[in-house]
């Protein structure tokens, strides 16, 4: 899924010519800490609301822009790019262009999270299996062929670096909650198995989706 897909309709770009108080305004109502500043098309900066606070409300916002380059994605790109942007730069937002620079919209931390929560990777009912290793020993095949020979598929795969060591940690989305061959079959075979979490049915679907979510992707 590309970028082009994720773009939030609800949110609008400020201009060059808007004021302080406007700007102040306008992020406040769109519930968003930072827009981009967009004339005839072409983005020429960033704004911030913490950068605005305690300036002449008439003061026009021109003068005040951040040149954020690593907040403008390609309307093309992977939304794995983005999520990658949010994190690296420390975006509030990403303007989206086009292959000629053109603004296109806007993407959101909240409406990324939203977008990769609906995946069927996420809201599929199962489990998810967290290995660690070390990464030279690493196979999605060998991993794969042991889980699909108890009867099980791999439904998602999310790998992070371990800091200041050469191991990783693996986590597995399983389309089942009926993991205890599976792990016993990964023990086997010498996997060290650290955690297993399941769906949680007795909590509401939006809250199911949300805490899935931080535990796939471990923010």
């Amino acid at each position: 899924m590309i970028v082009e897909n994720i773009i939030e309709n609800s949110l609008f770009p400020l201009k060059s010519s808007d004021s302080v108080d406007f700007a102040l305004e306008t992020m406040l109502s769109l519930q968003i800490s930072a827009l981009p500043v967009v004339d005839n098309e072409q983005i020429i900066g960033f704004i911030e609301s913490s950068s605005l606070i305690g300036l002449n409300p008439k003061t026009k916002i021109k003068g005040i822009l951040k040149n954020n380059l690593g907040w403008i994605i390609n309307e093309q790109h992977h939304y794995s790019e983005a999520l990658k942007r949010f994190s690296e730069f420390k975006a509030d937002c990403l303007a989206v262009v086009d292959a000629e620079n053109k603004f296109k919209g806007i993407v959101s931390k909240s409406s990324l999270i939203n977008f990769i929560a609906q995946s069927y990777t996420l809201t599929a009912e199962g489990s998810v299996i967290c290995l660690e290793m070390v990464a030279r020993n690493y196979s999605l095949n060998e991993l794969n062929r042991i889980i699909e020979n108890e009867d099980a598929k791999i439904l998602g795969v999310n790998i992070f670096n371990i800091p200041d060591s050469s191991r990783i940690m693996i986590n597995i989305k399983l389309n089942t909650v009926f993991t205890d061959r599976i792990i016993l079959s990964l023990q086997r075979f010498g996997y060290e198995i650290t955690a297993t979490f399941y769906n949680n049915h007795d909590i509401s679907d939006s809250d199911n989706r949300y805490k899935s979510l931080l535990k796939y992707l471990e923010f």
